[in-house]
């Protein structure tokens, strides 16, 4: 065990990062490990995290029950620049193109081609905020460092809107997802830490923890 951080956070700003973890599908397609979203995302600029809301149900002498509503589904949504369509095996992204529309075979020859498809896939994410940031979001943070993470398993990229706002090609990218699995397992996490135990390393998988 190492000695607990003495930096007061007052709150996580500015810098972050950002791990999109895109699933092999369809067979044959790129996908499987971490690519780096935080050189070409601006802002995340919504995370919706589901309700937990309740009715208050009225009975004939006036008193009232409670009824627990199911937890809403949840989202976050990047506003990115892109700059291409490539998926390739380098793990850094510069376009969502390939993410939003799943080739059978990823395309990574020029010129790139990305068509419309039926074909989706589940995605892993994970946000990283710490007082030394390691070299990827799924990377172990610094030794008594501080640190803040969200990882979401079995998420979908349900948006993908390109604009041209102020003459600068951007989009805002939205993943989906339910807060459980079919199981009731759940399909986010958050965990911090105040450094005197490290985070252990970040997901692998876009479908578990």
């Amino acid at each position: 065990m190492t000695a607990a951080s003495t930096t007061d956070i007052d709150s996580w700003k500015e810098f972050c990062l950002i791990g999109i973890i895109p699933q092999a599908y369809p067979t044959g397609a790129g996908g499987g490990s971490e690519i780096a979203f935080a050189g070409f995302t601006e802002d995340i600029t919504a995370l919706d995290f589901g309700d937990r809301d309740i009715e208050g149900v009225p009975l004939v002498n006036g008193g009232r029950v409670i009824k627990c509503n199911p937890m809403d589904d949840e989202s976050i949504t990047l506003k990115v620049y892109q700059v291409d369509a490539l998926l390739d095996t380098s793990d850094v992204a510069n376009g969502v193109a390939q993410l939003m529309h799943p080739q059978t075979t990823e395309d990574a020859t020029q010129p790139v081609l990305v068509d419309n498809t039926v074909n989706r896939r589940k995605f892993g994410i994970i946000i990283l905020w710490a007082e030394t940031l390691p070299a990827t979001a799924g990377a172990i943070p610094a030794e008594s460092k501080k640190a803040y993470r969200i990882q979401i398993v079995n998420a979908y990229m349900t948006s993908y809107k390109p604009n041209y706002d102020d003459k600068m090609l951007s989009a805002e990218v939205t993943f989906k997802w339910a807060p459980f699995q079919k199981n009731a397992s759940s399909n986010k996490r958050e965990e911090s830490t105040d450094g005197s135990v490290q985070l252990p390393a970040g997901i692998t998988s876009s479908t578990t923890f």
